[in-house]
């Protein structure tokens, strides 16, 4: 489940029009955004919000007969949103209010809507058309891993295997179209969220992934917040890549006892990232199960890092699922102390460790892990 499931591949930017994407600067250099809103009742207001390095910038603007303006000069390119206030009051529900997201970039840009923002088009954010292009290509294949996954349901293991194969089938496809914008774009922040987000998946390799990073973008772009994330990711992915020794780390257990990793050496481990709220983990549960009836005889273990943030929920998925290994977390949700050191962002995830300590496989799940377990237990 990729904060969460297979969805968060698909970035969905953006729920409005863009047209006549060619990007004016503004002589100071900075942005300036400009909106025509009609048919709003009095004291309605919009609400600019963004970040910039580790703050959120917020500003307000008064809608007066139906035009609002916003100012001021980023220092790198932003994913921004728009709140629209209708009257002198907000919805209860965030999910129900009036927003447009778009990239806020140092130009000058006019957005207009008749009366909503979910109905607006943006002219002169560059960043914002780009979105639009590379959504426009993904959305169908998204659409079609949706539909899949929501029949997974009550589906027999056989039917969710072949389930998973097709939609991994999806999830690859929207990785080579998003490839192909990466590599026609150079240079562009969209292309450089879109790396991070589809070029950084389980398994990649980061020495290529370091290649063309450096590659394609700019030292601008990789000094920015999202540049360096993808270069600490790359980092990481260094450490934990198959063939080194997988780091070694300590957390409690359900029982409260602190457990190390390395206190299973001379064993063969796999180390497994999901949690209770995780569909696709608990799925794969009755899986690893049966791999671990049939191999814990033999030099084989299991550990369990948990990214729940309530132990209820937690042990009562052990417990449902009938989980019989090792389990930890700090209940710090995507926050787990090991989930960060290994880059998890992502479950169910992965690393199956030999007796000296090294990763040999990762993320191997159904057959893939019997099959691995197979060839290092052939007597079996």
């Amino acid at each position: 489940m990729k904060k969460y499931l297979y969805i968060s591949l698909v970035f969905t930017l953006l729920s409005g029009a863009c047209k006549d994407h060619k990007g004016t600067k503004t002589p100071d250099g900075g942005y300036t955004l400009t909106g025509t809103v009609k048919n709003l009742p009095p004291a309605s207001l919009v609400i600019l919000s963004y970040q910039q390095n580790d703050s959120t910038v917020a500003d307000t603007a008064v809608i007066e007969n139906g035009r609002f303006t916003f100012g001021g000069k980023v220092v790198h390119p932003s994913e921004a949103m728009l709140q629209l206030r209708h009257g002198s009051r907000f919805p209860e529900k965030m999910w129900e209010s009036d927003t447009y997201r778009f990239f806020i970039e140092n130009s000058t840009m006019q957005l207009t809507t008749e009366d909503s923002l979910k109905n607006a088009v943006l002219k002169g954010s560059v960043l914002t058309g780009e979105a639009i292009e590379i959504e426009n290509r993904i959305r169908p294949l998204t659409d079609e891993i949706i539909a899949l996954q929501n029949r997974m349901d009550g589906r027999s293991r056989e039917e969710k295997l072949i389930t998973y194969d097709t939609v991994q089938v999806y999830v690859d496809s929207i990785r080579n179209v998003t490839h192909r914008f990466i590599m026609s774009h150079p240079d562009s922040y969209v292309a450089l969220q879109r790396f991070l987000r589809h070029e950084l998946p389980k398994n990649f390799d980061p020495d290529e992934a370091d290649k063309n990073f450096n590659t394609l973008f700019g030292e601008t772009l990789r000094q920015t917040p999202t540049g360096k994330l993808i270069a600490e990711k790359i980092a990481i992915a260094k450490k934990s890549d198959i063939g080194k020794v997988a780091m070694d780390f300590t957390q409690e257990t359900l029982e409260g006892e602190p457990f190390t990793l390395s206190s299973l050496r001379g064993k063969y481990v796999l180390v497994d990232f999901w949690a209770s709220w995780c569909k696709p983990c608990r799925a794969e549960n009755p899986f690893v199960v049966k791999a671990y009836e049939k191999y814990k005889e033999d030099n084989f273990e299991i550990v369990g890092v948990s990214l729940d943030a309530g132990k209820e929920a937690w042990k009562a998925a052990v417990e449902k699922d009938g989980l019989p290994w090792i389990h930890v977390s700090d209940l710090k949700y995507w926050k787990n102390e090991v989930a960060v050191q290994y880059d998890i962002n992502s479950v169910p995830s992965s690393f199956l460790v030999d007796p000296e300590g090294v990763i040999i496989a990762k993320n191997l799940r159904g057959k893939a892990l019997e099959d691995k377990l197979a060839e290092i237990f052939p007597d079996k």
